[in-house]
């Protein structure tokens, strides 16, 4: 009963804590940012920015203003009631541990059955007031009961129990205490209730909760048009399916009726022959049949058994007392929990082995008396089979936490060296080193990028595999991708002789929308493997517009090459993960056989496919097709050059504090953003970050994620409770996606990968200093 003693009537108005006054804060200023005309909901914003400071209820009350303005009269008609909610339940998570805010974001039989729930244990809390205990504790009972259908409330059905418990409650209270009475605790219960809670869509159901001589023209008015004729469809709905079930009910008695003489004769002889255990009992509980089943199950005669109480006889006596209890209640008072439904407990043979069985008791009552039939079934089988599936379940589960584990671990532990690796050599290359010398950094580099390569490579084809990868849709200047694709390729094209081109339809537009960094990856794969494979001639990478409708394009993107060629029979056999198409392929070419895989599968992802076209000796045509949107921008902004500008005054006197608790990677970030004019301090745990931000004022805190004695969420979290305002940039080697939400959640201003390239550092520390 949680969330109805939450609502009790006698419970004191919460005020507000300060974490809370914080949470509704924002909540409140996103509302107000969301109408597009402040000049016309003066009177809204200026509750929006006042009520929390109030109490709960208030807040609650000032958010459903806000949520009815924005769904109802703002002109754009950007949001309906779902797409807001869900906005802001992924904006503002914490607002689900409120229970009054809770009940926006359940579904609609959970929404319903909860406002029921509650209006009903008021009622109850008022005539219990009124009346005190009076009644043989009925207002107690009745509160139980209440309870037990709280417990169901996620069930749709739930609702008519709860009407059918209303109607009883309010009749008990009517012919013992005056329909007058009732109807000014009704009154008095409903206005409170329709105060909170009117504004919410399915609030007018709780009418269909109190009586129709009840019901006023006063309780209709406070909704609207719409709100009644949906209760009254539903309503109607819910008759029209109850008389076609009653209908079908009464042509089944009928059927049931010409089948009943066949099923007497036909009953001895299923009996008999039934695979499980039949067992007929008197409303004494002493056996009167046993059936063939029974004895072969049990090892009792029929004749062995007839006369002797069941329970006594097939049940252990270490259970007897909690397995006889059900039977007992239901003699004494005709109910019982036991009847109808399956129900698996121990039971005992006639040698006093002990073992698992299913029981189903139905009842039957002629001439005012019981019968009871027992179905039993020996399931020692299923449940040896069950607790195998058990443990393959968690043998398979465990695996499948170690291998996300291990990856983890690895994409971190393999990320941190490399990091020192990669940013070693770019700090040696920029110190100029003789001619030879850069020749074996450029090697080095090269190297270090190609496993960083291959590692992403692993990791994306375990997201993939798992599907936690999703598309976004982001405006982008697709010319520049392709220009940026040969600007990386034509390099490496030209150590091996042969021609790199781009072929841009003419009729495509720069600006789209869609996933450019998937997107990019694919063809990064596609054309890597091109050149790899092609000893002499040329690689192409044609953009063709294949159909343009309103503002979709359909786009054609083909990497064409004059290399080895594939084989027909292997064609299918390149997108298997690991897999090449020949085992000389990978002596000759290297590779881990990864990239087509994940290639087709981010194609499949964008509802597409990757097709080949190939002539073995002659060459290969990869191809596919993507829809991409109009950009919602035209306009072609040019790069952004600050992460390449010679300029390094943004750094002079500002002060860093960078968190890190490797000393190589700490130590090659310090000679970076020192080498670029800044001052730096350098901690190696996030204890140390939280002393140091609390002692200093730096202009910009880089803070590794993973460290010791407190990890770097925590102390942002610490630091944020102080200095609302410094930036705190997260450096860290776990893959973006994964992280982004508690990178936010915790207050952090932006995210850099690990290895980071100098430049990226720079431009992304320029961000936050300029």
């Amino acid at each position: 009963m949680k969330n109805i003693l939450q609502f009790k009537k006698t419970a004191p108005v919460r005020q507000l804590e300060e974490s809370s006054r914080y949470l509704y804060k924002g909540l409140f200023a996103f509302l107000v940012n969301q109408i597009s005309d402040p000049g016309k909901a003066g009177q809204l914003i200026q509750l929006g920015h006042g009520s929390y400071e109030e109490t709960i209820e208030e807040v609650f009350h000032a958010y459903l203003l806000f949520e009815k303005y924005l769904t109802s009269f703002e002109q754009d008609g950007f949001y309906d009631r779902q797409s807001l909610r869900e906005g802001i339940r992924l904006r503002f998570p914490a607002i689900l541990q409120e229970p009054i805010f809770h009940l926006l974001f359940v579904s609609e039989a959970e929404q319903k059955n909860t406002l029921a729930v509650q209006f009903l244990q008021s009622f109850l809390d008022n005539a219990t007031d009124k009346f005190g205990r009076t009644g043989s504790g009925y207002f107690d009972k009745k509160g139980k009961e209440l309870a037990r259908l709280d417990e169901q409330r996620l069930e749709a059905e739930s609702f008519r129990r709860l009407q059918s418990l209303s109607f009883e409650i309010f009749h008990f209270v009517s012919e013992n205490y005056g329909e007058t009475v009732t109807g000014k605790i009704f009154e008095r219960t409903y206005e409170a209730f329709s105060a909170k809670y009117k504004e919410l869509e399915f609030f007018p159901h709780i009418l269909t909760l109190i009586p129709k001589n009840i019901v006023g023209r006063k309780h209709l008015g406070i909704f609207t048009q719409a709100q009644i004729e949906q209760v009254f469809l539903e309503k109607l709905a819910e008759s029209e399916q109850l008389n076609i079930a009653l209908d079908q009910k009464i042509k089944e008695n009928e059927q049931n009726q010409k089948l009943l003489r066949k099923n007497e004769v036909m009953l001895s002889s299923v009996i008999a022959s039934a695979l499980d255990a039949i067992v007929i009992i008197n409303q004494e509980g002493n056996i009167i049949r046993w059936n063939h089943a029974a004895s072969r199950i049990f090892g009792y005669t029929e004749e062995e058994v007839k006369g002797q109480a069941m329970a006594e006889t097939i049940i252990p006596p270490s259970f007897m007392q909690s397995h006889g209890a059900g039977f007992r209640r239901f003699l004494a008072g005709g109910n019982s929990n036991i009847l109808n439904r399956r129900m698996e407990l121990t039971g005992m043979r006639k040698n006093g082995s002990e073992f698992p069985m299913e029981l189903t008791v139905t009842a039957i009552q002629h001439d005012q008396e019981y019968f009871f039939n027992g179905f039993i079934r020996d399931i020692s089988s299923r449940k040896q089979r069950e607790e195998e599936l058990v443990q393959m379940k968690e043998k398979a589960e465990a695996a499948a936490k170690a291998k996300s584990q291990f990856l983890s671990v690895m994409s971190h532990e393999l990320r941190t060296p490399l990091n020192a690796v990669i940013g070693i050599t770019h700090l040696l290359l920029q110190a100029n080193p003789r001619e030879d010398q850069q020749e074996d950094l450029r090697t080095l580099q090269f190297s270090g990028e190609s496993l960083l390569h291959i590692i992403n490579g692993i990791l994306d084809f375990t997201k993939l595999d798992s599907g936690k990868i999703e598309l976004s849709a982001i405006d982008f200047n697709l010319r520049d991708l392709a220009q940026s694709l040969y600007q990386s390729f034509s390099y490496k094209a030209r150590e091996k002789n042969i021609i790199f081109d781009i072929e841009y339809d003419e009729r495509m537009p720069f600006m789209v929308r869609g996933d450019n960094f998937r997107l990019s990856q694919v063809l990064n794969n596609l054309i890597s493997n091109a050149i790899k494979f092609t000893r002499e001639g040329s690689v192409k990478l044609r953009v063709q517009l294949q159909e343009q409708q309103g503002g979709s394009f359909t786009t054609r993107f083909a990497v064409v090459d004059t290399g080895i060629g594939i084989s027909a029979d292997k064609k299918d056999k390149i997108f298997e993960q690991f897999t090449q198409a020949d085992s000389d392929t990978t002596r000759l070419y290297g590779g881990t056989g990864l990239g087509l895989s994940i290639s087709a599968k981010l194609v499949e992802l964008m509802e597409s496919s990757i097709v080949v076209d190939s002539i073995p000796g002659q060459g290969s045509d990869f191809h596919f097709t993507v829809v991409l949107q109009k950009a919602e921008t035209t306009e072609i902004q040019a790069p952004v050059q600050r992460s390449v500008t010679k300029n390094n005054d943004a750094f002079r006197n500002k002060l860093i504090l960078l968190a890190e608790d490797n000393e190589f990677n700490a130590n090659i970030a310090r000679r970076f953003i020192t080498g670029w004019g800044a001052e730096m301090d350098v901690v190696l745990d996030g204890q140390q970050a939280l002393e140091f931000a609390l002692r200093k004022k730096y202009d910009l805190i880089l803070m590794d994620v993973q460290m010791p004695v407190l990890d770097g969420f925590a102390c942002c979290r610490a630091i944020r409770k102080y200095l609302p305002d410094v930036p705190i940039v997260a450096v860290t080697a776990s893959p973006k996606n994964e992280i982004i939400g508690e990178i936010m959640a915790c207050g952090m201003n932006d995210f850099v990968s690990k290895p980071f390239k100098p430049n990226e550092l720079r431009s992304k520390i320029l961000e936050f200093l300029e």
